[in-house]
């Protein structure tokens, strides 16, 4: 396409899931609303962490996206509690952990 990243922001956003297996699972805070189970719980719909609603959004609000909150469960199951989340950044800032706050809180990562 030949645009700059800035000139793709307004149509284009990507967004690394570290962490993250092929769509889902993994180490990470993976959960970014993908999954059925995910999708499931209404706190999930937020746009600040489902991914989905965070693109409707864009679309029909022109508010895009600077960063989608991914969740870890305990053993991977949205019934059981959040053991961490991260903010994940649109390319090409990167989560990055401010070696101070409680860093199973979205608060301790900054897009770098």
């Amino acid at each position: 396409m030949g645009l700059k990243n800035q000139e793709q922001d307004e149509l284009y956003r990507f967004f690394r899931i570290s962490g993250m297996g092929h769509c889902s699972g993994g180490v990470g805070a993976w959960e970014i609303g993908q999954t059925l189970a995910g999708s499931g719980n209404l706190l999930n719909l937020d746009p600040k962490s489902n991914v989905l609603t965070a693109m409707v959004r864009w679309v029909e609000e022109g508010v895009a996206p600077e960063s989608v909150l991914g969740r870890k469960f305990v053993n991977d199951d949205v019934g059981e509690c959040v053991a961490f989340s991260r903010r994940h950044c649109k390319y090409p800032l990167r989560n990055t952990y401010d070696g101070v706050g409680d860093s199973t809180k979205p608060e301790s990562w900054k897009c770098l």
